[in-house]
C-alpha cells in the first residue's frame, strides 16, 4: 500500500494570525468587543418555551413554491453588499487577460447576472468545526494576512449563503450567535469561555470567566433548564441535554446563553443590513429507531426566518420564531397562543448533530467521569427509550398540512436527527434549490468516511443519488454527476480540490458548480475521530491552521494558480449567463481541477494520506542545501549550503526568527556531533575530515582523505558529500567529484573514520555517495549511490565496522523523474528518502517497499532530517529553470512536515583519548 504523503507541509508558516496559547491574561483584545455583542436573546424565559399572545399578523405556514418574502427582501440587500468584496477579491486574484473588477462593475445593476456563492461546511464533530473554522478564516477578509498574495480572504464576504451540519453547524451557529465574530476572535477569547475544547463537553467548562460552574453544578444547571422545558408541557429528548452542553462551549454568555434563539440572528444589525451571509443548518426527519438513506429522507433546514423543507413530501415552512406553537392545517386556532423560545440556538445546533446522542447511549462503555455517567444514565431513564436518539419538535408544526403528500401530516410529533444520517454530510440540499440560484458551492468536507477518518466523497455521492431518485424526492433540484467513492480514492479526487459540474450543458437545468474541498493533511494530521470530545489548544489550533491550508492549497504554494482557479469557479456560471468568453486561464484551470468523467471502481488500498506542500519553513535560496542535523542539547537544527559555503542554524523553540547564517571559508557537506563537547563539530569538508570550532568559526583538518598515492589533482577535483555516524562512534563520509571542477565520475570513495582517527576505505568506485544509515539492530547498513538509483544494503558488523554482501534494498524506477539522495530513518525502520529532481520524499518500509509519498513544491529535494516527529527537508536551487520554472521560487528552501513518528537517534563521533 502506498500512502500519498502528499506535498510536504513545508512548514507551519502562519497563514493567518495563529491564535496564541490560552493564558490567564486579563487584557482583552480589540476583538472582544465584537465577541461580546452577541445576537439578541429573544426568548421570553431562558430555555423554557413560553405561550404568549400572538402578534396581530398571526404566524402561518407557507407552501414552498418560492422563497419567503423575508429572504427575498434580505437578498436584495445582501447581493449589493457582495459587490465590493467580490470586486476586491477578483482584483487580487488577477485572472490573466481578464478584468474581474470591471466585469463586476458592468453587471452591478443586474443581480441575476452576478455570481451567487454558497459555502457549505460538513459535519464531523470538533474535527469538522475546527477544520471548517480554518476554511472560514481563509475566506474571511477580516482575518490578518488573509488578503495577501495566495490567500482567499473576501470569499466569505462575497458569499450569499453559509450552511453547516453537525460540527459544521456548530461552527456556523457559534459564529452567528456570537455576533458573526471572526474565527481568530473566538480562538483568542480572553475570557476562556468559548471554544475551550480542552474541557470535554461531558465534564463541563472550566471555572472562571463567564461560566462559573464546577462539573456537578454544570450538570445540575443543564438538568434544571431542560426540566423547566418539560414542566412547561414540551417533550424532552437527549438532544435537549446535548444542545445545552454544546451551548456552554459555543456561546459566549452566562450558562451557555439559554435565551439565545436561532431566530434571534435575524434581529442582529449585521445580518439585517446584509453584512453577513445567510446561515443555514440542516437536519433530517426520522422517527426513533428508523433507518435513513438519502433517497427516503426528508431534509429540513433552519434559517433565521423559517424552518421547513423543500422536499415534495412536507413542502412547507413555518416561522422559526414560532416553533413549538400548535399549528394545524397551516394555521393556529383563533384562541391558540404563540409559543416563543422553542428555537433555542443550542437546541438547533444539537439537532443538526444528534448523532452524538449515540455516544450518550453508550455511556457505560466510555471512560468519562462517574459523575457524568450517573447524570446521563438518569437522563436516559427519565426521558425513556423512545426519545433516545432524536430531537423532538412536537407539536408537529406541519400537522394537517399537505395531507396528500406529507408523511407526517397526521402525526402529532415531528422528530429530527443529525443531518448527516442520510449520508449527505455536506449541507448542499438548501443551496441546490432552484429558487436560490446558487452558482457555485464551496463544499468543505471534513467527513470521516474511511477507516482512518478521511473523506472519500460519500456525501457528494449521496446527494447525487438522491437527485436521481425516481420517487421525485429531488423535486426539481439539479446536481452534477459524481463518481463512486472508490474512484474518489483511486483517482485522488479526495486528496485535493476537485470541481464537479464544470460543463453545465451536461445537465437538463442549470446546476451549481461544486468546488469540493476535502480535508487532507498539510501541516497536521487532522483525521481525528468524530467522537473525540476534547481537543487541547495546540490540537485545536493545528486543525484550524490545517483547514486554512486545505482551502488555500497552502496559500497557493502547492499550486500558484489556485487562487486564479477559485476566481474562475466563482465566475463560471455568471460568464455563461452574460455570454462572456471564458478566459484562457480559466480553461486551463478547468482542465486541471474538473473531474473528467473517468472512473476506477476497483477496491482501493487503505487510504492514509500524510501531508501536502505549503510555504517553506525558511524561504531561502541555498545553492545546495544538505545535511539537516538536530542537536538535542541545544535544541538546534543545523544544515549546510555546500555550494555557497554556508552553515545555517535555527533554534527550534524560537522558530524561523532565530535563523542564522554562518559564512565558511570552504565547503562543508556533512556535520556530526562530537561526544563530550558542545564547542565543536566534526564535519566532512573539501579535503576530508575536520573539526569545526563554533566560537572561532574555524576548521582544523584532522584527517585529509587524499595523499600522493591517489594521483595528482585529486584534492582539487574531489570533495566530501553525505555522511553519518554509527553506534560505535565511527564517522562514515562519502566523497565525489566536486561539480565546481568536473563532472561526476566513479572515483568516489566511502570512507570510515574511527575514534582513534584511523581512516578506512569502505566502498570504492562510487559516483555520488549519499544517504548512509543502519538498521535498528545494527546488522544492516544502507547506502545510496545516486546515479545507480539504488539504495544498497550491506551486512554490517558493529564491533569491527566491516560491511559485506551488498544487495539492492530499493531501486527507484527508471521511468520516474529524479533519483534517491539523502535519507533519514524513523524508529519504525522506515527510510524517508529524498528524490532529487523528483519533487518528492519517499517513505520506504523496512521491506524496501514504498509506503508513502510526500509531494514537494520544488523539484530538487536533497535530504530530510528528524526533529521529534517533524521532518525537516532541505533542497537545492533548480538546475533547469527554463524547463521547470515552477520549481525555481522555492528551490533551496527548508521545509517542515509533521509525520507522526519519531526519528531514529543520531550518534556522536567518539573521539579517542589516550
Amino acid at each position: 500500500m502506498i500512502t500519498r504523503l502528499f506535498p510536504i507541509a513545508a512548514c507551519c508558516c502562519a497563514a493567518f494570525a495563529l491564535p496564541r496559547e490560552l493564558s490567564t491574561a486579563t487584557d482583552a483584545p480589540a476583538g472582544l468587543d465584537a465577541l461580546l455583542r452577541r445576537a439578541l436573546p429573544n426568548a421570553p424565559d431562558g430555555y423554557t418555551p413560553e405561550h404568549l399572545d400572538c402578534p396581530a399578523n398571526r404566524p402561518v405556514l407557507r407552501s414552498a413554491e418560492r422563497l419567503s418574502s423575508n429572504e427575498t427582501s434580505w437578498l436584495d440587500t445582501r447581493r449589493n453588499k457582495t459587490l465590493d468584496p467580490m470586486r476586491d477579491l477578483l482584483r487580487r486574484i488577477n485572472i490573466p487577460n481578464f478584468d474581474g473588477p470591471s466585469y463586476i462593475d458592468s453587471n452591478a445593476k443586474n443581480q441575476s447576472a452576478l455570481p451567487n456563492i454558497g459555502i457549505a461546511v460538513s459535519g464531523g464533530g470538533y474535527r469538522a468545526l475546527t477544520n471548517g473554522a480554518g476554511a472560514i478564516a481563509a475566506f474571511d477578509s477580516r482575518e490578518n494576512n488573509s488578503t495577501s498574495a495566495g490567500h482567499l480572504g473576501g470569499l466569505l464576504q462575497s458569499a450569499t449563503y453559509l450552511g453547516g451540519l453537525s460540527g459544521g453547524g456548530w461552527l456556523v451557529g457559534s459564529l452567528f450567535i456570537n455576533n458573526f465574530s471572526t474565527v481568530s476572535d473566538l480562538l483568542n477569547d480572553p475570557s476562556h469561555t468559548v471554544w475551550r475544547f480542552d474541557h470535554s463537553i461531558i465534564e463541563g467548562p472550566d471555572s472562571g470567566g463567564v461560566q462559573l460552574l464546577d462539573t456537578a453544578s454544570y450538570f445540575h444547571k443543564i438538568e434544571d433548564q431542560v426540566s423547566d422545558k418539560g414542566d412547561a408541557g414540551f417533550n424532552r429528548s437527549v438532544t435537549d441535554y446535548w444542545g445545552r452542553a454544546l451551548s456552554f462551549q459555543l456561546i459566549n454568555a452566562t450558562d451557555g446563553g439559554p435565551g439565545y434563539t436561532w431566530s434571534s440572528i435575524a434581529l442582529a444589525d449585521n445580518f439585517d443590513q446584509g453584512d453577513t451571509p445567510f446561515p443555514l443548518l440542516v437536519a433530517d426527519a426520522r422517527a426513533p429507531g428508523d433507518t435513513l438513506v438519502s433517497g427516503n429522507s426528508t431534509v429540513y433546514e433552519f434559517n433565521p426566518y423559517e424552518f421547513g423543507t423543500w422536499d415534495p413530501t412536507t413542502f412547507a415552512f413555518v416561522p422559526t420564531e414560532y416553533l413549538g406553537s400548535n399549528f394545524s392545517g397551516g394555521v393556529l386556532a383563533p384562541s391558540a397562543k404563540c409559543v416563543r423560545g422553542f428555537d433555542n440556538a443550542g437546541y438547533v445546533m444539537g439537532t443538526s448533530s444528534s448523532l452524538f446522542n449515540q455516544f450518550l447511549l453508550q455511556v457505560n462503555t466510555t471512560s468519562i467521569p462517574n459523575l457524568a455517567k450517573s447524570f446521563i444514565t438518569d437522563i436516559l431513564t427519565t426521558i425513556g427509550q423512545d426519545n433516545n436518539d432524536i430531537a423532538d419538535y412536537s407539536p408537529n408544526p406541519f400537522y394537517g398540512y399537505h395531507n396528500s403528500t406529507s408523511r407526517i401530516a397526521q402525526s402529532n410529533r415531528l422528530t429530527l436527527v443529525d443531518g448527516g444520517e442520510d449520508l449527505q454530510n455536506i449541507p448542499l440540499h438548501p443551496m441546490i434549490q432552484p429558487h436560490r440560484h446558487v452558482d457555485v458551492i464551496f463544499a468543505v468536507d471534513s467527513s470521516a468516511d474511511t477507516d482512518n477518518y478521511w473523506p472519500n466523497g460519500t456525501s457528494l455521492v449521496a446527494t447525487y443519488e438522491r437527485n436521481l431518485n425516481t420517487t421525485g424526492i429531488g423535486n426539481g433540484t439539479s446536481f452534477p454527476s459524481i463518481p463512486d467513492t472508490n474512484t474518489f480514492v483511486n483517482l485522488g479526487l479526495n486528496n485535493h480540490p476537485t470541481f464537479f459540474g464544470c460543463n453545465s450543458s451536461n445537465t437538463s437545468s442549470i446546476t451549481p458548480l461544486i468546488v469540493y474541498l476535502p480535508n487532507s493533511p498539510y501541516v497536521f494530521q487532522s483525521n481525528i475521530s468524530t467522537f473525540t470530545l476534547s481537543y487541547n489548544a495546540t490540537t485545536r489550533n493545528s486543525v484550524v491552521q490545517n483547514g486554512y491550508d486545505v482551502v488555500t492549497m497552502g496559500n497557493a504554494t502547492v499550486d500558484p494558480q489556485w487562487p486564479v482557479c477559485v476566481g474562475c469557479a466563482i465566475l463560471s456560471r455568471s460568464l455563461e449567463r452574460t455570454g462572456t468568453k471564458t478566459p484562457d486561464a480559466c480553461t486551463q484551470c478547468f482542465q486541471r481541477y474538473c473531474w473528467d468523467g473517468k472512473t476506477n471502481s476497483a477496491k482501493p488500498p487503505s487510504y492514509e494520506p500524510l501531508f501536502k506542500g505549503q510555504a517553506p519553513y525558511l524561504h531561502l535560496h541555498c545553492g545546495l542545501g544538505e545535511a539537516p542535523h538536530y542537536e538535542e542539547t541545544s535544541n538546534t537544527l543545523r544544515f549546510v549550503d555546500i555550494v555557497k559555503e554556508k552553515l545555517h542554524t535555527i533554534k527550534i523553540k524560537e522558530g524561523p526568527s532565530s535563523h542564522k547564517i554562518i559564512d565558511l571559508d570552504t565547503a562543508i557537506s556533512t556535520t556530526a556531533h562530537v561526544e563530550g563537547t558542545d564547542e565543536e563539530l566534526i564535519v566532512g569538508a573539501k579535503l576530508g575530515y575536520a573539526f569545526y570550532k563554533k566560537e572561532s568559526n574555524k576548521l582544523e583538518y584532522v584527517k585529509k582523505v587524499w595523499d600522493a598515492s591517489d594521483g595528482a589533482g585529486k584534492e582539487e577535483r574531489m570533495r566530501c558529500n553525505d555522511g553519518a555516524v554509527d553506534k560505535a562512534g565511527r564517522y562514515w563520509v562519502g566523497t565525489m567529484n566536486d561539480p565546481k571542477v568536473t563532472s561526476p565520475t566513479s572515483e568516489g570513495v566511502l570512507f570510515r573514520l574511527d575514534p582513534d582517527l584511523s581512516l578506512h576505505r569502505m566502498i570504492e568506485s562510487a559516483t555520488i555517495p549519499n544517504g548512509i544509515g543502519w538498521s535498528a539492530d545494527d546488522t544492516k547498513m544502507y547506502f545510496v549511490d545516486t546515479p545507480t538509483r539504488n539504495i544498497f544494503v550491506y551486512d554490517f558488523d558493529l564491533s569491527s565496522g566491516s560491511i559485506s554482501n551488498r544487495q539492492v534494498f530499493f531501486h527507484y524506477s527508471d521511468d520516474e523523474e529524479g533519483a534517491p539522495d539523502g535519507f533519514a530513518q524513523d524508529v519504525e525502520g522506515n527510510l524517508w528518502t529524498a528524490i532529487c529532481g523528483g519533487w518528492k520524499v519517499l517513505k520506504v518500509s523496512p521491506k524496501g517497499e514504498v509506503v508513502g509519498i510526500i509531494d514537494m513544491p520544488t523539484r530538487m529535494i536533497t535530504c530530510p532530517g528528524f526533529v521529534g516527529e517533524d521532518l525537516f527537508v532541505t533542497s537545492a536551487e533548480e538546475e533547469e529553470p527554463e524547463r521547470h520554472p515552477d520549481s525555481v521560487e522555492l528551490g533551496g528552501s527548508l521545509f517542515r512536515v509533521h509525520v507522526g513518528v519519531r526519528g531514529m537517534a543520531l550518534h556522536s563521533f567518539k573521539r579517542w583519548c589516550e
